[in-house]
């Protein structure tokens, strides 16, 4: 079989499911579209091991600081755009410089980490004075789950194409 078809027989079939669980079992607290970006982390890191292992390191340090940016601004910001650009703006420098060690050199993955963590928690942030909730925690597990699923995905897709 061809390779890109068993690869597309691979992600459509794993995709599908990844959506029925994550949308059809709510009370997980899996947010389908975070795990979607992760899985995409996955492939443009390369893919294989070395590819799960960046998208993993590089996405979650991308939820932590966004986190803690995010924390920041609900503690000193009052509400200042200015310094919400700021704050992000000293993040965007730390994704480059923590581009140094190896396991975090991916940088468009630690972008995708934060953008998607503002994405789902930044109204939270603001609400809730940066005090972790359940939403918090199924962001990061949400993106290990996506990119084990790109793994997985790619496997099969050689596996079939084998």
């Amino acid at each position: 079989m061809d390779a890109l078809v068993a690869l597309g027989i691979s992600i459509g079939v794993l995709i599908a499911a990844w959506v029925y669980v994550s949308v059809g079992m709510p009370e997980l607290g899996l947010i389908v579209w975070a795990g979607i970006v992760a899985w995409a982390t996955f492939y443009a890191a390369g893919g294989g091991s070395g590819g799960l292992q960046k998208a993993i390191a590089s996405n979650l340090a991308g939820n932590f600081w966004a986190a803690v940016a995010l924390y920041v601004f609900a503690m000193v910001g009052g509400g200042s755009v200015v310094i919400l650009a700021i704050i992000f703006g000293i993040v965007a420098f730390i994704f480059c410089v923590q581009a140094k060690i190896s396991l975090l050199a991916f940088i468009p993955g630690a972008f995708l980490g934060a953008a998607t963590w503002v994405g789902v928690d930044v109204a939270g942030a603001a609400n809730d004075g940066g005090v972790v909730n359940m939403t918090d925690v199924m962001i990061p597990v949400s993106m290990v789950v996506g990119a084990i699923l790109g793994y997985v995905s790619e496997a099969v897709g050689k596996k079939l194409s084998g």
